[in-house]
């Protein structure tokens, strides 16, 4: 409790289905309180919808594109962005039983050992700290729709079952703009800006001051560089074991919007905030290590074909085998489907060395073996995107499933809708398995209700209005 001495405020954080912060702030003397006892919070926090209707059409990012409010509003009543679904013509709480018609509290519990700072809320002498929570029912079982509870559950599944410690590392894209515009921040409009320097060298104090932000919150930066379009960015996160590899991810995403939104910008992890630029992607890089043997990868072994040990083949295998359900929570909203079947992006389930055009890229250099997933748009929850690849990847070693040769001509389309993400996820009779009826009903649920009919009923045709709307749900909020 003493670390708690140092600020004057906290956040008590439940991360959502979206890796957006929901929880309450806590000032003073109760911080300690809170943190050894906990608090509550709506049994659906962490599912509260990114909508955002918007009643004028002036407002940021709109680009004058005017939705049907009247079709909209036939699905729900107009209400702030982050209230959640739940009112008369909502299906949410009716089609998930645990919920109860009484909508109760659940339990958040804070992880005394997440607590960061939060810098860029610095007033005077005054600082604020960030704990995150897990999720807990009414009989004190773990909520395994809350994102970080899930991811818990997998970790400890991963170890429990096969005495494997799993280690992540993620490669952030993502874009910033001058406060409700899309001018990019660096003044550079028009000239394509991938890995140039000059560009860099321009920005580098705004980089360095993002950096120390960072690590001073524990995320290790590796590098950063320019993306390809005007004021798309991309940094690298140093590995982190189980739990703590979301945690980072989720705190990278935060810290970066948070960071740059008290200096007048707008980062999103949107993965195509405008249709004539590139993409934003979040890839997933991961190793397994033997929990009773410290420091051997799991996946190597250095006298076999490409240095690919059996429990890596079993590994792949499981990813490919569920890489359509995997979509659902890997690229989670209608707007990541403009970046798959694209130039290196994912289009096949399939796996190569060193390859940017497959889903899974092994490498394997320097007997340093480990798998990077290209499904995850910059829009994933690190949490989900980790807790899938986990709950994929324990499928492929329970069933020894054999594991494709690369780049096969026979290998599955992945989805090209979020539509087809979810039905694909709701038949995966494997994956619910792993994963838990529990949380695959209520994403399903979630995403469905929530994100799916609002866009739905907009009726949107032209492609300006649909990247409009797009923009309006989620530039601010991913």
């Amino acid at each position: 409790m003493e670390e708690l001495d140092k600020y004057s405020i906290v956040h008590f954080i439940l991360p959502d289905i979206n890796a957006v912060p929901r929880g309450k702030l806590v000032i003073g003397k109760a911080k300690y309180d809170t943190a050894k006892n906990g608090l509550e919070m709506f049994v659906v926090s962490h599912q509260f919808t990114p909508y955002q209707l918007s009643l004028h059409d002036d407002e940021p990012y709109s680009q004058n594109i005017v939705v049907n409010i009247a079709d909209i509003a036939n699905h729900f009543v107009a209400a702030p962005s982050g209230t959640p679904l739940t009112g008369p013509n909502c299906e949410f709480p009716l089609t998930l039983p645990h919920i109860g018609k009484a909508l109760p509290n659940n339990e958040a519990r804070p992880q005394l050992d997440t607590l960061v700072p939060l810098p860029w809320l610095q007033q005077d002498q005054r600082s604020t700290g960030s704990i995150l929570c897990g999720f807990y029912t009414e009989d004190g079982s773990p909520n395994t729709s809350a994102p970080r509870q899930l991811l818990q559950v997998q970790v400890d599944k991963l170890r429990k079952e096969h005495d494997l410690l799993i280690k992540t590392a993620f490669e952030y894209e993502f874009y910033v703009f001058r406060e409700g515009t899309l001018d990019p921040h660096c003044n550079e409009k028009v000239r394509p800006q991938g890995m140039d320097m000059y560009v860099v060298q321009e920005n580098q104090g705004v980089l360095y001051e993002l950096t120390n932000v960072l690590e001073s919150m524990g995320v290790n930066v590796n590098s950063i560089m320019a993306e390809f379009s005007p004021g798309q960015w991309e940094f690298t996160t140093e590995p982190e074991e189980g739990v703590k590899g979301g945690d980072i991810g989720f705190y990278a995403k935060t810290a970066t919007k948070g960071f740059f939104r008290s200096r007048g910008f707008d980062a999103t992890f949107m993965t195509r905030p405008v249709l004539t630029r590139a993409n934003s992607g979040l890839h997933l890089n991961h190793s397994l290590w033997k929990a009773s043997e410290p420091g051997e990868n799991a996946f190597l072994q250095r006298d076999a074909a490409n240095k690919l040990s059996t429990t890596a083949k079993h590994w792949l295998a499981g990813l490919l085998a569920h890489a359509p359900a995997l979509t659902a929570m890997c690229c989670p909203t209608p707007n990541c489907y403009r970046r798959m079947f694209n130039f290196c992006t994912p289009g096949l389930a399939t796996w190569g060395l060193d390859s940017r055009i497959a889903v899974v890229r092994v490498r394997t250099r320097k007997d340093n073996v480990f798998v990077e997933s290209r499904l995850p748009s910059g829009a994933a929850n690190p949490y989900l995107a980790l807790a899938a690849t986990i709950a994929a990847g324990i499928d492929g070693l329970n069933r020894k499933l054999e594991c494709p040769e690369e780049a096969s001509a026979s290998a599955v389309a992945l989805p090209k809708s979020l539509s087809e993400a979810l039905d694909a996820l709701d038949k995966d009779v494997e994956l619910r398995a792993v994963l838990g009826d529990f949380f695959v009903d209520s994403f399903i649920v979630s995403k469905r209700e929530n994100e799916l009919k609002p866009y739905d009923s907009a009726k949107l045709i032209t492609e300006e209005e649909k990247i409009a709307f797009e923009r309006q749900t989620y530039l601010k909020i991913l």
